[in-house]
């Protein structure tokens, strides 16, 4: 049963990737804070307890809610985040991601999503966090070849996204070894 919270609209702008036009689209979504007032409400005798586990270099949050800590049979819920933390905040940013995962599997969301706004954008800046140092690590390989067959041996193991991205400097690098 989904719970009505107070929802904020917010406008995303994008870019249509069949058309290439910049469209915008208005989501109303339930902010964490307000679904954990809700939640406590509610739930006076409830239970959250988070759980950080780091690996690799990143933080796995796991939060679990009992909506009645005295009530082996009440409703519970497992909401679990991972990312990296470049600074201070973000190892808070990810615990309140998984109680707020946790709480919208309750039922405690604006929509049938499970992932809030906060989280679609935490996991985007992630991914795009990524794929800029992934770049970065192939321009730094492909810059660090000798010869025309190091340059051939590099770039047959990049991903056809790089390649696309690494082109120019490739042809570069050609041209400066063929002479």
């Amino acid at each position: 049963m989904e719970k009505r919270t107070k929802v904020t609209k917010i406008e995303k702008k994008y870019k249509d990737k069949k058309t290439g036009e910049y469209k915008s689209l208005t989501i109303e979504y339930a902010k964490i804070p307000d679904r954990l007032k809700m939640f406590w409400e509610e739930n006076p005798n409830g239970k959250i307890e988070t759980t950080p586990t780091i690996a690799n270099g990143q933080v796995i949050f796991k939060a679990h809610i009992l909506t009645d800590k005295s009530d082996e049979s009440c409703k519970e819920s497992t909401g679990h985040t991972l990312g990296g933390t470049t600074n201070e905040k973000d190892f808070e940013k990810l615990e309140t991601l998984a109680v707020g995962r946790a709480l919208a599997l309750l039922g405690y969301a604006s929509s049938g999503e499970i992932a809030s706004s906060e989280e679609m954008e935490e996991f985007n800046r992630f991914q795009e966090q990524k794929k800029e140092k992934q770049l970065e690590e192939a321009i730094e390989k492909l810059s660090g070849a000798k010869d025309l067959a190091e340059i051939k041996t590099i770039w047959s193991s990049f991903p056809i996204e790089i390649k696309q991205k690494l082109e120019g400097l490739k042809e570069e690098l050609k041209k400066k070894y063929a002479n």
